[in-house]
Parts: structure tokens; C-alpha cells; sequence
């Protein structure tokens, strides 16, 4: 198939920035104003039949409320109230889980793009990567340039011993990291500790989701 403009931005999202988009936030984002999602839907089984993305239905639980960060710091500011962050970070996941549409990229596209995503993510790990992907898709309806900088974790090489793979990084045309993001999940006080240490110790501003 030949592809368009639209279909390079989905896959380099799909390898590159995030590893996981429902349906409803790939027809808002690409074909936005549409009110039918047949026209997307005919373009991704187009995708899907050519090799490039799979589509999937996952149980998850999908977060509610207000999109904003549960915290976000700079160096120079306090540390976080970690009891508070990890209550907060419950209260987001509290909704029970539902069928829910995702799309992926496939190992053909991971390989095109220079990338480690490989298909569908972990069953424990759905969650989490519903959660980025909902972060992702706020990033570029408010922040496009900065959504423009974001590189996910199957765009970097792996941290190595002792450090940690992030969620995703916006980073500088050289490279250089100006904000890390972290979706939380159901992370416990000493987890948010143990994150922000690292991070105040790479002198790195964060941001949690």
C-alpha cells in the first residue's frame, strides 16, 4: 500500500511515542470533526491487512476524571507528599474494567521505524499504557510542539543496570531530556519516593500521571 502522511504519523506514534491507542482516541486525533468512525476504521483495517498494525479488544480499567498531572516537579522545588500521590494515584484506577478497542503496531512497522515495540503489551501492563496513551493524545491536543518531543520507551535504547526505563522523555533537537513522564498506575508511597530520587538525582523535572 502507499502510505499517507496520516498513516507515518500513526505508526511513528504507535512505535515511537506510545505502544498502545484505542479506536475513539486514533479517530480524534487523525480524522478529527468526524462524527462517524467509519472512515477510520476503513483506513486501519487497510493497515491492519497490509501488515503494519493489529487491532485488539482488552478489559481495562479506564481512568476518570479531569486529565492532569497527579504531580510534577523541577529541580528547586519540594518533594513530593508521596502518601498523598500514591492515594491519588489509586483513586484514578478505581473504575472497573470494560471491554476497550486498542490498536498496536506490529513488529513489521517496530523494524521499519527503529523501534522495540513488539505487538501487544504485557497483560499487566495495560493498564498503565491506556494511561500514557490518554497523557500522549492530552500532549498533543494542548501541546503539540511539545508532543512533537516526546520520545516513548521503544524509542530508546534500554536504560542498563540500575537505571530505569521511563515512560517517555521530551527531549531537545540534541538529544538532551527536558522532562521526563511517568504514568503511576497504582504506584505505593515508596515507589513515588524511589522515583523522585532518581529523578532529583539526574536533576531531571518530571512530571506524574
Amino acid at each position: 500500500m502507499t502510505f499517507t502522511e496520516r498513516d507515518l504519523d500513526l505508526l511513528e506514534t504507535l512505535t515511537l511515542k506510545v505502544p498502545m491507542l484505542t479506536v475513539p482516541q486514533i479517530a480524534d486525533l487523525w480524522w478529527p470533526g468526524t462524527c462517524s468512525q467509519r472512515a477510520p476504521r476503513h483506513r486501519l483495517a487497510l493497515l491492519m491487512k497490509s501488515g503494519w498494525i493489529e487491532r485488539h479488544v482488552v478489559n481495562a480499567h479506564r481512568s476518570h476524571g479531569t486529565l492532569r498531572p497527579l504531580f510534577a516537579w523541577k529541580p528547586g522545588d519540594e518533594a513530593p507528599d508521596a502518601e498523598r500521590i500514591s492515594c491519588d494515584c489509586r483513586a484514578v484506577c478505581s473504575e472497573p474494567s470494560q471491554p476497550t478497542e486498542v490498536c498496536v503496531a506490529t513488529p513489521r512497522a517496530a523494524c521499519l521505524l527503529g523501534s522495540t515495540a513488539r505487538g501487544l503489551p504485557r497483560l499487566e501492563r495495560r493498564d498503565h499504557d491506556l494511561r500514557l496513551s490518554a497523557v500522549y493524545v492530552h500532549y498533543r491536543r494542548k501541546w503539540p510542539r511539545l508532543a512533537n518531543l516526546w520520545l516513548g520507551r521503544h524509542a530508546r535504547p534500554k536504560a542498563g543496570y540500575r537505571l530505569k526505563d521511563t515512560d517517555a522523555l521530551l527531549c531537545d533537537g540534541n538529544g538532551r531530556p527536558l522532562r521526563l513522564i511517568q504514568a503511576a498506575g497504582r504506584w505505593n508511597a515508596t515507589r513515588v519516593e524511589s522515583f523522585h530520587e532518581y529523578c532529583a538525582d539526574s536533576n531531571l523535572p518530571y512530571e506524574l500521571w
